[in-house]
Formats: C-alpha cells, structure tokens, sequence
C-alpha cells in the first residue's frame, strides 16, 4: 500500500514540474513603439527589429510603429534602417511594455544618398572691395547638388554685385560660375537642438562688368561656412581679373 501511495505522489510531483515548466515556456509579453528619426523626430519606416541571436524580428510600418511578442526576462534587440546607426537595446520583460527608439542617422550615409534632386539656393551677402574702399552687396541663385558617395557637392549659379554707394554703380559686375564644396560632415556639432556641418570650397567664372567699357571679367573665390537646417552660412574671399579683392560673408537659404 505504501509504495502505490509513493507511486502515485512522485506522478503527481512529476506531472505538475512538467506543467509548471511547459507553462513558464510559454510565457509571452508584448513589446511595441515608435522608431523615429534622433535629428528630425520624423518616424522611420520599415526598420527592422530583430532580436539578437536569434531568427525572431519584424519590420515596422510606414509610420515606425513596430510590436514584437518575446519571452518572459532580458532580450538584447537590434534596430536597424538603411542610413542609420545600429542601435542594441536590452530590456527586461516581465509584463507587456513600450519602447520608443531614437536612431542617429549615418553620417556618410545621410548625407551622400539622400538626395539626387537639385537643390536651388538663393543668397545674399555683404562685403568690402579694394577697388573703392566701399562696401558691397551680393545676391544670386545656386544649383546645387551632391555627388554620389562622396562629400562633395557640385553648382552651378548666377550672382549680381553691386556698391551699396549709389554714386559708384560702375562697379556693377554679374557672374555665371562654377563651384565645388566638401562638407566635413565628420566635424559636425550640434548648435542648440540642431546639428551643424562645416564645408570648405570654391568657385570660379566669368561676366561683365557695368563700367563705361564692359570689361569682360573672370573671378576666382574661396569659401567657407557651415549648414545649418534650411540654411547654409558663409564667408568668401573673392578675387577677379578687373583687379578686384573682396572678403564677402550672407546667408543662403534652401528653397
């Protein structure tokens, strides 16, 4: 009798540990958010979630929404988007749960990919000439565009120039150029809320001066500033063959 009683224990004890530990397995909880952009707060879609080694991951929706079912305790998750940082995260679960995730874009990535389209620029600045001792002021339109995979950025634009002295208007000159910019987007720093790049370049081209003569001119430029949003801030040094220097600096802003 004893031992059908101790028979009959040990299938209890064993059926109920098997219980207990199918049922814990089976333990799941909830995980969802949103994946945005860490600059522009912009939703990031279809970014992967996967959870670290292992095949489990999911995609979220155009608006960056994402939910993942894990199991009970810590999970290591890695989010990752084309021109983005790969982001781990580790949480540990023990009730369904929320988690928004920020991603820094890539530098290179971000800034050599995300645009084929021109980008017009009008602009606007102020200086000083050598050839009068007076103050100048500049405005123009820029066609600009990046080189693929590089840091360069390519233009073309138009500029008008003209004494803020109206006594001296033949100083009028306009140009048609060429220009190349390199942003260090490896030196980029944050201003406030907003990140900052610097860029070093220079133009060259040609025109015509409004002086009693018409002088065909050519000019070379040296320029340097810093984007910044939709604004690029700039300082130039100038130089053309009607035997004029000036140092310019204005603001361009993206159309």
């Amino acid at each position: 009798m004893r031992r059908l009683i101790l028979i009959f224990i040990t299938c209890v004890v064993c059926q109920f540990g098997s219980y207990a530990q199918n049922d814990s397995s089976d333990v799941s909880f909830s995980l969802g958010g949103l994946i945005t952009d860490a600059r522009t707060g912009e939703p990031v879609p279809f970014a992967t979630v996967r959870v670290a080694d292992s095949p489990t991951w999911v995609v979220s929706d155009q608006n960056g929404a994402y939910s993942i079912n894990l199991p009970e305790g810590p999970v290591k998750l890695q989010f990752s988007a084309i021109g983005y940082k790969t982001p781990i995260v580790e949480v540990n679960l023990d009730h369904d749960s929320g988690l928004n995730v920020s991603m820094e874009p890539d530098a290179i990535v971000d800034y050599h990919l995300k645009r084929w389209e021109i980008d017009w620029k009008a602009f606007n600045c102020y200086g000083f000439s050598n050839m009068y001792d007076g103050a100048m002021t500049m405005f123009g339109l820029e066609g600009r565009y990046d080189i693929w995979r590089t840091p360069l950025e390519a233009g073309l634009g138009f500029s008008y120039a003209m004494p803020l002295n109206l006594k001296q208007q033949e100083y009028r000159y306009w140009t048609v150029y060429a220009s190349v910019d390199c942003k260090l987007n490896r030196l980029e720093f944050l201003i406030g809320k907003n990140w900052t790049m610097p860029y070093i370049g220079v133009a060259a081209g040609g025109g015509q001066s409004y002086s009693a003569d018409a002088r065909n001119i050519a000019n070379f430029s040296l320029r340097t500033g810093f984007y910044m949003n939709r604004f690029r801030l700039f300082f130039e040094q100038h130089f053309n063959t009607d035997n004029a220097r000036g140092s310019y600096w204005g603001l361009t802003y993206y159309f």
